[in-house]
């Protein structure tokens, strides 16, 4: 038998064999390994290899902005103003633009943390000049003057926008660009619709202005080091020459090597 077995294939063993299947531990070994051939699992298709290949070269999903806060300052006298220029930001509040206003203070909540922690928190102050905004005192010498503050430190950027014709030639507010353009009320334009188109194309550019600067400000992670260069070398001795060896042996064990 083992002569038939050295001459045959593996898989003609079970025709060839003379033994019967139950007393043969070759054909009982051949029939486990056709077994397990027919049980593994098949192999990935053709398909699915493609499949891998296209999830794993899909572009990155772009960055979402930041979040920009804008605090809006006004009289409540002027609350149809305000009504109608959040009206007009719509589209910007879409895009992660929050625009806050007292009217968001929870009933309960204290007055005066509230807008001074919505103040700290904001990116834009935005101010509605009318008359009633500059004889107000908590509008103008509390809200407007904190305003200034942090936009001189550099942490606030702030918008005049005129919704009434009012005395802020003589503020302090003259000197800086308001909107609408040149400081003109939206009842002096053809509509007061296209006054505050201006006016939410102005904060707008503001807006996109504040952005880069945060992507700007936000640090970058350096690249990590390849595992290689951070293991430190460790240090190669090297074998003493044979001088240094003899010039460091005491000046007995030299006169016994030259007795010798």
């Amino acid at each position: 038998m083992s002569r038939s077995l050295s001459r045959s294939r593996v898989s003609d063993l079970p025709d060839g064999c003379s033994v019967p299947r139950q007393m043969c531990r070759v054909c009982y070994m051949y029939e486990m390994a056709v077994s397990t051939r027919k049980t593994s699992a098949p192999s990935p298709k053709a398909g699915d290899k493609g499949k891998r290949l296209i999830s794993a070269h899909r572009p990155a999903k772009p960055a979402k902005p930041p979040e920009i806060r804008i605090f809006v300052s006004y009289s409540h006298r002027d609350a149809a103003a305000r009504e109608k220029l959040e009206t007009h930001l719509a589209p910007w509040k879409r895009d992660d633009v929050t625009v806050w206003y007292d009217k968001n203070i929870e009933p309960g909540a204290q007055l005066d943390p509230a807008i001074a922690r919505e103040l700290r928190n904001a990116h834009i102050f935005i101010a509605l000049f009318s008359p009633a905004y500059l004889d107000s005192n908590y509008c103008w010498n509390i809200e407007y003057r904190r305003a200034m503050d942090r936009r001189a430190r550099k942490l606030l950027r702030v918008v005049g926008v005129v919704v009434k014709p009012c005395g802020w030639k003589h503020t302090r507010a003259a000197g800086f660009k308001l909107l609408p353009d040149d400081g003109r009320e939206p009842e002096r334009w053809s509509s007061s619709d296209a006054a505050y188109v201006n006016i939410a194309e102005g904060i707008g550019a503001v807006i996109k202005t504040v952005r880069r600067e945060l992507a700007a400000a936000v640090p970058k992670r350096p690249p990590t080091p390849a595992a290689s260069a951070t293991k430190p070398k460790p240090p190669v001795s090297k074998p003493p020459t044979p001088g240094k060896a003899r010039a460091k042996q005491p000046p007995k064990a030299r006169a016994r090597s030259r007795k010798a």
